[in-house]
């Protein structure tokens, strides 16, 4: 019998079923794992792994027999078979599962959800659809490095073989490595073979692992359609479903947008009508605006017309003043030749005064020019004397060195003839060392007794500490609050801590946030004080009361994940005047009652709240004396009161409304004694014992001082003794550096005295080279000496060019002065012609002048004109010439005047209203077009929508009735009723899916929420809408994991039933059901496999395993009960 062999982690990390128990701790025994024929162990060598990976994709399986029955053939796409190595709890394990139903059993943490999680990372999809572990690392066995899990799909009929997935999980780095058909390949690849053979593993009607059943029933009804169409539909009526959605959201946006569009359009037209008179007004006071403007700009024309006729009247006249002037000169001209003549002579003259002028002032500058040359050669001259002079001081001081360098010499070959001692180092470092080694010992025993000195100063910091707190415990104990906190102490001293901190952080919170009501409530009447405590449970006095869920979050993460508390917290932001009684006090008083249980209690108002919204204090009565028969039976009556204490007896009870008057119970209890809410004496004990451990810690602080100051002495003496150590040590030392320095300096002689003599050879170098540089100085400044003498004949000679010049310049400038007196005379014989003559020019000139002046006033006016009109056109030019014609400037003035009159008279406008309203008349167009594309838009919408509704609505209501034909006959197979039907709305996104269901006969169909039924009825209606998606299941398997939990027996039977009728149908897909526990004598159908898994300390090994044979050991139990029987 084949077997499988796999050892368990320490903690059944991924196998927590429902079994109630969260412990920690590590499993003391290694398990093994056995299965039944369905799980066939592979060999030791893995051949099988290496002929999978190596060998590429796997033959199709062929249809099976069972007991010589053929069973179904596997759908396309449907798992074959599923190997996993090292994984969760499984060391190497094959599963080969039917094609019908597979039923997987075993105890609780036998890894029968670890198929499911095989499964589901097999195929490519992550580990969040599990709910478990966030990390595909966390899936490696404990101890391994790599997991492997291999999964065989079912081909189509047209393809020669199935597919094969191999993935490994390296737990180092969290990442996975995938083969597809034998070929390495990538996990997109995986992704979209498992898309295109319609796997969904994301889909919860599909793959409901155990982590995500709550999930699945918190599956709101417009989820539960769209996992419904995605279970049940083809792919295009999903797309359909997503494009009316999608489609309603944008005309849904649209609407909104045409809304807003025409609102604000609305208001813009109701706005420009409002404006329309202030624009006219507006426009009346453009036009005279405009009109004073072309006035004033047709004011330059009429400037321009003036100034060019009076330049055309002054042109005129200069050409008759130019003609008698020329009239003037013919007449006179025998008289004036003469003068003429000798005024040509005089200009003569001039230019030569000049021309000897300039020769004058050439010699200068070259005479400049040679002594600034002498000064330049007397500057070189003294520049090459200093470097003389600073090499003759070089010379000098290199004489010197090399004197020096020969003295050296002498002295270290002197030095060379004496050797000092030898010099042995490690002989020194023996001897310092020895020292040094005493040294550290006294410096090991010094740190030692420091350590323990330093250990001894905090025992005694915490027993001093432990003093003052047993002295405060002792103070406290004089109170009743104090009896209470060390009573709290002793009995609960998690909360007791808790308590103590919170005082000290009171101010991080936003509320208040209050201590156990132990310590902070009280009785306001100690007689009813086993009445009201036995209404609480231990919890309840001492849990903490928050005010606002960020200060629960806050007290939270303090007390549970750093101080590591175990406490309860409680939050209230209910208003305490909420939590009045039902029922008046006199009525109750008539019930035998005396009051409810919140009247007798004392507290903060948060926290009385809290225990009237947890225990229902103020609907629970109580009394001092037991109540008779009658006032039971009004109580009973009494629906508002759930509880009370009376006498020594507490009643409650229980009603259920759907059963009318037989759904009443009644539970009673003797009441304890109280333990917390009593005036006991204060305890005497309590402060004995903390008297005691006061002392007991004062006698160890004293020896804790005594222990410490012999710790002190025996430190000073190390400290005297370490004195001598260290002054020998720094004897030694110097001694060895002297006799190292000496023996250092001697070795290097030989070295220095090569260095010396080639400093010597250097110094003599450089000697030599400073000599041939004073030789060189002394030729250039020689050379330069005879430069400067020629430069010196040269400006002499230059001296003497420019005495002639001056000459030759005196002499010119006497003949200019005789020649300007025979002008002078000349011109005074003939003044009166002259005069006659210089008017004439001056009129002349006169005109000339005024012409220039009015046709440069006539350019400025065009220039006005053509800046007045611009880049404006022609005719523009031509309105302003018509309006300045045959009118002169002050015309003009004068109509700019009475046109700025009328403009006066007319009420000023905002001109930024007009801006406005053009802008809004542009606004209005532009809204009216966006209003109109809107509509169409929307019309195309509505088109589409009426379009891909015709095709998808049919298609839906198909889908949901043949649900609803399966899910009512499911639920009429157990006598009850089940509806499913389709809940419509204009909007696509809220259509969903409505569950109905009728488990009694006098009920009426009621909707499946978890108000209204039960666990156990809701997990039937869940299974039974699962089977109802079997017939039309799109993906080619379902994986459901256990279900069934929470079922009752009966329940579970008609579930099973049902579940095995419909998935062992033909054609119908796989199935997966995993479960910890089935019922006996379940129906079973030959095309069914059930998955045996087993584990445990007393398994067998694996070779043991591969002999057993389940069939022997079914008979074998059989006949052990026949004979029991």
């Amino acid at each position: 019998m084949p077997s499988l062999e796999s050892r368990r982690r320490s903690r059944a990390r991924y196998e927590q079923d429902d079994v109630g128990l969260s412990s920690g701790s590590d499993m003391p025994k290694r398990r093994k794992r056995l299965t039944n024929d369905a799980l066939s162990d592979e060999d030791g060598d893995d051949r099988s792994d290496r002929d999978i990976s190596q060998g590429g994709r796997v033959k199709t399986s062929p249809p099976r027999l069972d007991h010589g029955r053929p069973i179904g053939e596997f759908q396309t796409g449907a798992i074959v078979r599923v190997l996993v190595k090292n994984f969760v709890t499984y060391e190497h394990a094959q599963f080969n599962p039917g094609p019908n139903l597979n039923m997987v059993i075993g105890p609780n943490g036998t890894g029968k959800s670890s198929l499911v999680c095989a499964i589901c990372l097999g195929l490519g999809y992550p580990p969040r659809h599990l709910g478990r572990a966030s990390h595909v690392g966390e899936f490696v066995k404990h101890g391994k490095e790599t997991a492997i899990v291999e999964i065989e799909l079912q081909g189509r009929p047209d393809e020669p073989s199935n597919h094969v997935i191999r993935m490994q999980i390296r737990k180092e780095d969290n990442k996975t490595k995938w083969w597809l058909n034998g070929k390495e390949s990538a996990l997109q690849a995986v992704r979209a073979l498992t898309n295109d053979l319609r796997i969904q593993i994301d889909n919860l009607c599909q793959f409901l692992p155990q982590d995500r059943v709550a999930e699945f029933a918190g599956l709101t009804p417009v989820e539960l359609l769209r996992e419904t169409l995605r279970a049940a539909a083809p792919e295009q009526m999903i797309e359909w479903h997503d494009q009316l959605k999608e489609l309603h959201r944008k005309q849904k946006q649209l609407k909104e947008r045409l809304d807003e569009c025409s609102e604000t359009l609305k208001d813009h037209e109701a706005r420009q009508q409002g404006s329309q008179a202030d624009v006219d007004r507006l426009h009346e006071r453009e036009e005279i605006q405009k009109k004073i403007q072309d006035l004033q700009d047709c004011r330059a024309i009429a400037e321009y017309n003036s100034l060019r006729a009076l330049a055309k009247k002054a042109k005129e006249a200069k050409t008759v003043a130019i003609t008698r002037l020329q009239e003037l000169e013919k007449a006179c001209g025998p008289a004036l030749q003469a003068v003429n003549r000798k005024e040509e002579y005089r200009q003569q003259i001039e230019a030569v005064v000049g021309e000897r002028k300039n020769a004058l002032k050439n010699a200068e500058a070259a005479c400049d020019r040679l002594l600034q040359l002498i000064e330049s050669q007397d500057e070189q001259i003294k520049h090459l004397q200093n470097k003389r002079n600073a090499e003759e001081g070089s010379h000098t001081s290199k004489r010197t060195e090399i004197g020096k360098i020969r003295r050296t010499l002498t002295d270290l070959e002197a030095k060379l003839q004496n050797k000092p001692p030898d010099f042995v180092p490690s002989d020194w470092n023996i001897k310092i060392r020895e020292q040094e080694h005493s040294k550290r010992e006294n410096e090991a025993e010094k740190r030692r007794l420091t350590i323990q000195f330093e250990e001894m100063k905090d025992a005694h910091k915490r027993k001093n500490n432990e003093v003052a707190k047993h002295r405060k415990d002792l103070e406290d104990l004089e109170s009743q609050d104090g009896q209470k906190l060390a009573f709290l102490r002793r009995f609960e001293p998690d909360a007791a801590k808790g308590w103590e901190w919170l005082q000290e952080h009171q101010d991080e919170f936003e509320k208040e946030v209050f201590g156990p009501p132990m310590l902070n409530c009280s009785l306001t009447d100690q007689r009813y004080s086993d009445q009201v405590q036995t209404l609480l449970s231990q919890g309840d006095f001492f849990c903490f009361t928050c005010q606002t869920p960020k200060d629960h979050k806050t007290l939270s993460a303090q007390f549970y994940s750093t101080l590591g508390l175990s406490v309860t917290i409680r939050t209230i932001d209910a208003d305490p005047a909420s939590f009045r009684s039902p029922i008046s006090k006199e009525q109750i008083r008539e019930m035998g009652l005396d009051g409810y249980a919140s009247d007798y209690l004392n507290g903060p108002k948060p926290v009385l709240a809290m225990l009237c919204s947890e225990k229902r204090l103020h609907t629970s009565g109580v009394a001092l004396r037991n109540i008779n028969t009658g006032e039971f039976d009004r109580i009973m009556k009494c629906e508002a009161i759930t509880s009370w204490a009376t006498g020594p007896m507490l009643y409650r009870v229980t009603r259920r409304r759907e059963y009318g008057s037989i759904g009443l119970s009644t539970t009673t209890r003797k009441i304890n004694r109280g333990r917390f809410w009593t005036d006991q004496p204060i305890d005497n004990s309590e402060r004995t014992a903390t008297q005691r451990r006061i002392n007991e810690a004062s006698g160890e602080m004293e020896d804790l001082k005594k222990q410490g100051q012999e710790i002190k002495n025996r430190l000073r003496e190390i400290e005297e003794a370490e004195i001598p150590i260290r002054e020998r040590i720094d004897a030694l030392r110097k001694e060895k550096n002297e006799l190292q320095k000496a023996a250092t300096q001697y070795a290097t002689i030989g070295d220095r005295i090569e260095n010396e003599k080639r400093a010597l050879e250097i110094a003599k170098t450089a000697l030599m080279e400073c000599r041939d540089r004073m030789f060189e100085y002394t030729a250039q400044g020689d050379r330069l000496v005879v430069e400067k003498a020629k430069t010196v004949l040269q400006h002499k000679e230059q001296i003497s060019h420019i005495r002639d010049a001056h000459q030759s310049l005196l002499e010119v400038q006497i003949r200019f002065i005789e020649a300007q007196s025979d002008v002078t005379g000349l011109e005074n014989q003939n003044a009166s012609i002259k005069q006659q003559l210089d008017e004439k020019r001056a009129e002349i000139n006169q005109i000339k002048v005024d012409a220039e002046r009015l046709k440069v006033n006539a350019i400025k006016a065009k220039r006005a004109v053509e800046e007045t009109v611009g880049d404006g056109s022609q005719e523009r030019l031509r309105h302003l010439t018509e309006l300045a014609a045959k009118k002169t400037v002050e015309e003009v003035d004068d109509e700019v005047g009475a046109e700025s009159t009328k403009l006066e008279l007319i009420h000023g406008v905002d001109p930024a209203i007009l801006r406005q309203y053009k802008k809004r008349a542009e606004e209005i167009q532009q809204l009216t077009e966006k209003k109109r594309q809107m509509n169409a838009k929307l019309e195309e919408y509505a088109t589409t929508t009426q379009r891909v509704m015709e095709q998808w609505e049919p298609g839906v209501e198909e889908v949901i009735g043949k649900i609803n034909e399966a899910f009512s006959y499911n639920f009429e197979q157990i006598n009850c009723a089940g509806e499913v039907s389709i809940h419509k709305e204009e909007d696509f996104e809220q259509w969903a899916i409505e569950i109905k269901v009728k488990f009694r006969e006098n009920e009426t169909l009621q909707q499946l929420n978890q108000h209204r039924q039960s666990g156990g009825e809701r997990a039937v209606s869940t299974i039974f809408y699962l089977m109802a998606l079997q017939s039309m299941a799109q993906a080619p398997f379902r994986v459901v994991d256990e279900i069934n939990q929470g079922m009752d027996p009966r329940n579970e039977r008609m579930v099973h039933e049902r579940m095995v009728e419909i998935a062992c149908r033909e054609h119908t897909s796989q199935y997966f059901l995993i479960t910890p526990k089935l019922l006996t004598g379940l129906r079973y159908d030959e095309r069914m496999r059930v998955l045996c898994i087993a584990s445990g300390e007393h398994m067998p090994s694996a070779d043991d395993a591969k002999k057993l044979d389940f069939g022997n050991i079914v008979n074998i139990q059989r006949g052990i009960v026949a004979s029991a029987a």
